[in-house]
């Protein structure tokens, strides 16, 4: 009777909320209804405070990060593209995956001010510094201080990303975050690790298999095969899903243990300064999914937005961001993602994310 009441009453809201719950809206790459994000987040919130101060680890976070308009590193660049042996995938090379917006700054703003409990915020570069002040709990990690220097220079992320627990001083618990994530909302420690020490696996819903059936294998995607692959053989688990693009809750151990057990395949895929077919991606793939199979993780939730920024929609998750922060319902995080430099726009998109980054963090 209800329902018919708000019909006869509301017709407009009637069906809004139908539409609603027959075709729910997300923005986020777990698939939660937009409708019911607040509830779930401060459900997860309530239960978080029944055992918030039995999680006592040192939690230390991990940023990798490349300022694209240095000259000597364009230099190389360059120099290595010119002389690669491999035939480079066009994603490996866009120049969109060396893009230096700006928003370091906004992404270490945001970890400072939700989540400060953080010990340590190790900032790994290719012998660069950010142009802005760091505070002490900030420190810079040198390629050439945790890789071997027959591999570099690497303009290969998975290459840096299998070498972050040589960084002198990680905690055994870490976040590792891209520069294209941020924080959206004051976050507990127990968000990404669990008094019990078990870590938080993010996933996504997308699934490999259909991904594949898509026809178009991505660097990315094809390193998350070749590593569903060997935890097939070693733990007789076949992975279906990826991690959701945020930050990635990781064990210094288990990329030990990955080393120890996959350490030719590890190898092999070094020498690859730019992406390839043969790689690996141990930070976002093989080792929280190794950490899940060991018993150290457990499946949990993070509402992170995931928009293109060179994309004229953009402009609406900028706008719904800022709404929701004034209405205090914002997400856990977003990633503000440059995908491929080819796509046609004709709007100044890097100012428009430094402006929205600007407003939203003030």
């Amino acid at each position: 009777m209800s329902k018919f009441n708000k019909f006869v009453r509301n017709p407009g809201i009637f069906f809004r909320d139908y539409f609603i719950n027959k075709y729910p809206l997300s923005f986020d790459e777990q698939g939660h209804n937009v409708v019911n994000e607040n509830i779930l987040i401060m459900d997860d919130f309530r239960l978080y405070n029944i055992y918030e101060n039995q999680c006592s680890e040192i939690i230390d976070v991990v940023i990798t990060w490349v300022n694209n308009n240095d000259p000597n590193w364009i230099k190389k660049l360059k120099y290595y593209k010119a002389h690669s042996k491999n035939n480079l995938n066009r994603l490996s090379i866009d120049s969109s995956r060396f893009e230096n917006h700006g928003e370091l700054y906004y992404v270490i703003k945001s970890i400072e001010s939700h989540i400060p409990w953080v010990n340590s915020i190790f900032l790994v570069t290719d012998d660069q510094i950010p142009e802005f002040p760091l505070s002490d709990k900030v420190k810079i990690i040198d390629h050439k201080q945790i890789i071997s220097h027959k591999y570099l220079p690497t303009f290969n992320s998975h290459v840096i990303e299998a070498h972050l627990h040589n960084i002198p001083g990680l905690s055994e618990n870490f976040i590792y975050f891209n520069d294209d994530v941020f924080i959206a909302r004051k976050l507990p420690k127990t968000h990404f690790l669990s008094g019990n020490n078990l870590s938080s696996l993010f996933l996504n819903r997308k699934n490999l298999d259909q991904m594949i059936k898509k026809g178009v294998k991505t660097p990315t995607l094809l390193a998350s095969l070749n590593c569903r692959e060997l935890l097939l053989k070693k733990y007789n688990k076949k992975i279906s899903n990826p991690l959701v693009h945020a930050y990635v809750p990781l064990k210094k151990s288990y990329f030990k243990l990955a080393w120890l057990l996959f350490g030719n395949e590890i190898n092999n895929f070094l020498p690859n300064r730019f992406r390839y077919d043969n790689d690996l991606n141990l930070a976002t793939f093989l080792v929280p999914w190794m950490m899940y199979l060991g018993g150290k993780s457990k499946l949990s939730r993070d509402i992170c937005y995931h928009f293109n920024i060179r994309s004229a929609s953009s402009f609406s998750h900028y706008h719904m961001l800022n709404t929701r922060k004034n209405e205090n319902i914002l997400p856990h995080s977003f990633c503000a993602n440059d995908f491929i430099s080819n796509i046609q726009n004709p709007f100044d998109y890097k100012a428009n994310l430094m402006a929205f980054l600007k407003k939203f963090y003030s």
